[in-house]
């Protein structure tokens, strides 16, 4: 080991002395940027961070696509103009996301009435958008948009 003559203490203690005075730092960023997700501003809304109506529209075609088309949903979708059904729900999540659309399609009790639409149907549909938003939006965003939207289960399954 040797020993500096001018400090009187080993490359090894000066490093490890090096060492205990940067780590506080390192650890506080390490804190302050593990509170933040890539990419998130303070009072930036989801819908900004999602990448506003592209992204979201995006998301809202291959769900909605998906779903229509798979054999266990397919009747839920009958009779129905899927450009215009695309839209409405886009601007539903476009309003929930804090965008500046306006909704004005029906609520979720009203416009489920009488659809009897299946847990497995509901299931397939999350599905769907989980898989849309892991394709198009980071994991934050997609986290937010579905906590806004698990509520509506109560209103879709069943009614």
């Amino acid at each position: 080991m040797k020993i500096d003559l001018e400090t009187g203490f080993s490359a090894e203690a000066v490093l490890r002395q090096a060492a205990f005075a940067v780590l506080p730092a390192l650890l506080l960023a390490a804190l302050v940027l593990g509170c933040a997700s890539p990419g998130t501003r303070p009072g930036t809304s989801l819908f900004v961070r999602m990448g506003g109506m592209p992204a979201i529209s995006t998301v809202v075609d291959e769900t909605i696509d998906v779903v229509a088309a798979h054999p266990r949903a397919r009747r839920s979708f009958e009779g129905i103009k899927l450009p215009a059904f695309k839209e409405s729900v886009a601007a539903q999540f476009c309003v929930l996301a804090g965008g500046p659309c306006k909704y004005e399609g029906e609520n979720m009790k009203k416009a489920h009435a009488g659809l009897k639409i299946t847990d497995s149907e509901f299931d397939l549909m999350v599905s769907a958008l989980r898989a849309a938003l892991d394709r198009h939006v980071g994991e934050a965003e997609k986290n937010e948009m579905l906590r806004l939207l698990a509520p509506m289960k109560r209103d879709v399954v069943g009614a």
